[in-house]
């Protein structure tokens, strides 16, 4: 629900949520909108899965909605929710009350986030560093006009406008480490 006064999306009464989170900040947002239960507890239990991870074997018997740009997770018939990982926190809540309700939600993932070419994560790997593009393609043999180019091409593959937030983003997704 949206406070009309402040704007901000406060929790709503309705399925108690236990969260398998590992990124503090998405845990934050998500129990935002979320009523937060013990797991043991929970109507529905959420869990981030980052690309590649297996799914855990010790999952309640209870709806799972799995947060996860891995195809393959996505489509597997067993999980009764399947949502890109970077979905909006109000569409994680509409997803947690159609469970809850006995539905099955499944959204594609939209983009491949994670899918660089290896020259493009060892550009974003010289970003990490503070490199100028121009240090960058002197260290790489390549031009700057080169190096700009595969920026471009990253800021697209994980959706940013900037070298700050493809560095956040490369770092939440694993991509480039610090």
């Amino acid at each position: 629900m949206i406070d009309a006064a402040t704007g901000t999306m406060e929790p709503t009464q309705g399925p108690r949520i236990a969260l398998r989170v590992a990124d503090p900040w998405r845990a934050r947002q998500l129990e935002a909108v979320l009523d937060r239960a013990e797991e043991a507890d929970a109507d529905v239990l959420v869990l981030d899965l980052p690309d590649g991870a297996p799914l855990p074997h010790n999952l309640p018997a209870r709806p799972l909605l799995v947060l996860t740009d891995d195809a393959a997770v996505s489509a597997d018939h067993g999980i009764a929710g399947v949502l890109p990982r970077e979905v909006a926190a109000g569409r994680v809540l509409a997803a947690v009350h159609a469970l809850a309700e006995g539905l099955h939600v499944r959204m594609p993932p939209t983009r491949s986030p994670s899918r660089l070419t290896p020259r493009e994560g060892e550009i974003l790997g010289h970003v990490a560093e503070g490199m100028s593009n121009k240090v960058i393609a002197r260290r790489l043999g390549i031009s700057a006009h080169t190096v700009k180019y595969h920026l471009e091409a990253v800021f697209a593959k994980l959706d940013v406008n900037s070298r700050a937030e493809a560095l956040s983003q490369g770092l939440r997704r694993g991509l480039v480490s610090l």
